[in-house]
C-alpha cells in the first residue's frame, strides 16, 4: 500500500512539475523585462540534488531519508510556484504602467516597464532639484555682488564709507540654509537612482534566483525567503510606489519649482536712506512671496525628500510582509529608522 501511495504522490508531483514548466515557458515567451535565465538554474539545481539523494536512499536502504526528500521536493514545487507568481506579477505591472503612460502621452521611447518609468521620474526630480540649487547659487552670488558695493569719501584727510547696499547680505543666510536642504534632496535622488540601478541589475539575475535556490532547502529556507522578498520588493514594488505616491499628490502635470527672483542693481551713491530701505523691503517681499515659497518648499521638501522616505518605508513594510508569507521573518525596523 505504501508503494502505491508513493507512486501516486510522485505522479502528482510529476504532473505539477510539467504544469509549472509549461507555465514558465509561456511566461518566458512573453515580452518581459526581467532576465529569467537564472530562474531555471535556481530550480533545476535543487531538483537534481534531491533526485540524486532519493536514488541514494534506495541504494543505502534509508526509507527515513525518502520522507524528508519528498517534503523537500514539495518545497521545490512551492518555490517554483512562487517564482511564477513573481514573474507574472512583474509582467502585469510592466504592461499596466506602459499602457497607462502611453494613454496619457507621457511614455518615451525608453520606457518599457515600471523600472524605466520610475528611473525617468527620479531623473526628472534630480534635474529639477539641480536647477533649484543652481538658481539659489546664482541669486546668492548676485546678492553678494550688490551688497559689496560701497562708496568711500575723503575730505581734507577725513574719510567715511557709505554702504547703503550692505543690508542685502541679510538674505544670504536663508538662501544658504535653503541651498543646504536642496543639496540633501539632490543627494537623496542620487541614492534612489542607485537603489533602482542595483535592483535593475541584480534583482532578477542574482538576488531572487539565489533566494529561490536557498528556499528549496530546509536549512536555508528563511534566508531564501528574505532574499526573494528583498529582490522583488526593490525591483517591482519600490519603482511602482515611486510612481504611485508622486501621482497621488497632484492631477495631470506636476508643478515645477519656481525660480527665485534676482536682486536688481543697487546704487551705492544713493544718499536717501528711505530709498535704500524701500529697495531692500521690496526685494524681501519678492523673495518671501507666499505662492513662490510654497511651490518651492512643496517641490524640495515634499516631492523629493518626504516622498523618498515614504516610498522606502512602504517598500520595507512590503518586504517584511511578503517574507512572512513565504516562510521567512526579517526585521526591517532598523532600516526603517535609517530611512
Amino acid at each position: 500500500m505504501s508503494g502505491k501511495k508513493t507512486a501516486s504522490m510522485f505522479r502528482l508531483l510529476l504532473f505539477a512539475s510539467i504544469a509549472l514548466a509549461a507555465a514558465a515557458g509561456s511566461l518566458h515567451a512573453a515580452t518581459a523585462s526581467p532576465n529569467l535565465s537564472y530562474f531555471w538554474l535556481a530550480l533545476l539545481i535543487p531538483t537534481f540534488i534531491v533526485a540524486i539523494a532519493y536514488m541514494a536512499s534506495y541504494a543505502f536502504n534509508t526509507p527515513s531519508l525518502r520522507a524528508i526528500l519528498q517534503d523537500e521536493l514539495l518545497q521545490i514545487l512551492a518555490t517554483g510556484a512562487v517564482a511564477l507568481t513573481l514573474v507574472g506579477t512583474q509582467l502585469v505591472v510592466d504592461q499596466y504602467v506602459v499602457a497607462t503612460l502611453q494613454a496619457s502621452g507621457a511614455a518615451g521611447s525608453n520606457i518599457d516597464g515600471v523600472m524605466a518609468a520610475a528611473a525617468d521620474k527620479i531623473n526628472s526630480l534630480s534635474a529639477g532639484t539641480a536647477s533649484v540649487l543652481q538658481n539659489m547659487q546664482d541669486v546668492s552670488m548676485a546678492l553678494g555682488k550688490e551688497a559689496s558695493k560701497g562708496v568711500f569719501c575723503n575730505f581734507m584727510g577725513v574719510g567715511f564709507s557709505l554702504s547703503n547696499c550692505s543690508p542685502f547680505n541679510a538674505y544670504r543666510g536663508s538662501l544658504t540654509a535653503s541651498a543646504f536642504t536642496s543639496t540633501v534632496a539632490l543627494s537623496d535622488t542620487a541614492a534612489q537612482s542607485y537603489l533602482l540601478s542595483l535592483a535593475r541589475n541584480f534583482g532578477f539575475t542574482v538576488i531572487i534566483p539565489l533566494g529561490l535556490l536557498l528556499r528549496c532547502f530546509r536549512a536555508s529556507r528563511g534566508a531564501g525567503g528574505a532574499l526573494i522578498a528583498i529582490g522583488f520588493g526593490f525591483y517591482t514594488v519600490y519603482p511602482a510606489v515611486i510612481l504611485a505616491t508622486d501621482n497621488l499628490l497632484h492631477n495631470g502635470t506636476p508643478p515645477n519649482a519656481p525660480s527665485i527672483p534676482k536682486v536688481g542693481a543697487c546704487d551705492p551713491m544713493e544718499t536717501s536712506v528711505s530709498t535704500s530701505l524701500s529697495e531692500f523691503t521690496d526685494y524681501g517681499d519678492q523673495l518671501t512671496d507666499y505662492t513662490s515659497t510654497k511651490a518651492l518648499a512643496y517641490f524640495v521638501l515634499v516631492r523629493v525628500l518626504f516622498l523618498s522616505i515614504l516610498n522606502l518605508i512602504i517598500t520595507l513594510g512590503f518586504i517584511r510582509m511578503f517574507a512572512n508569507m513565504i516562510g521567512s521573518d526579517i526585521d526591517v525596523s532598523s532600516l526603517a529608522r535609517i530611512s
